[in-house]
């Protein structure tokens, strides 16, 4: 499966990201980067280890369209630069579970909780039960209707090809569209991933 990852940052979380992937990501036929931090030394570095597609500083959004470009209309997994996985990881027994669920736009991998509702609450499922929503744990899987997230994730062959929306809170845009066109969403149970950056992009 294609592993796209998007970045901003320069290197300042892809080397420990990239270590955390090759020690516990299975199933990578090829790895590309969405760049958009307009560094000629990651873009040389990027190019060692990867394909590489820049997008010259223009923000999220734009980012977020030549990810979806990348993807084509194949299943792939998305990951940001910002998270490491912890546990193993099979990408081709998750195309396999999405296959078997095509009414499911993406399979997330949940981190540990980030935000003080979620440490609270003891997780991010947890905080987003205590505010009334839902989720049906199905065949090992939480399927919900509450979240599309850019977080890492396997989509669906597609959704990708859908294209990215315009505009102010596009991972919100996007998630209303495919709830549209009759998807649902689906979280991978335990925690699989850390998250250890700050958002400090623009144009989402």
């Amino acid at each position: 499966m294609k592993l796209i990852i998007g970045t901003y940052r320069k290197q300042q979380y892809l080397p420990d990201t990239l270590k955390s992937i090759h020690k516990h990501v299975t199933g990578i036929d090829k790895i590309v980067f969405v760049d958009d931090s307009d560094d000629v030394h990651t873009h040389l570095w990027e190019l060692e280890r990867g394909d590489v597609i820049s997008t010259g500083k223009s923000g999220y959004n734009a980012a977020m369209k030549a990810v979806c470009e990348a993807a084509g209309d194949e299943p792939f997994c998305f990951w940001e630069e910002d998270f490491q996985a912890l546990e193993p990881i099979d990408l081709d027994e998750l195309g396999e579970q999405l296959a078997a669920k095509p009414h499911l736009a993406q399979l997330a991998l949940l981190r540990g909780p980030w935000f003080p509702i979620e440490h609270q609450h003891g997780g991010l499922i947890e905080a987003l039960e205590a505010k009334g929503e839902q989720f049906d744990l199905i065949d090992g899987i939480l399927e919900q209707t509450v979240t599309f997230t850019c977080n890492p994730s396997v989509w669906q062959a597609g959704v990708a090809a859908a294209g990215w929306p315009d505009g102010e809170w596009s991972e919100e845009r996007k998630r209303d569209e495919l709830l549209a066109a009759g998807y649902k969403f689906g979280f991978v149970p335990g925690i699989k991933v850390t998250h250890g950056g700050i958002r400090s992009g623009f144009g989402y």
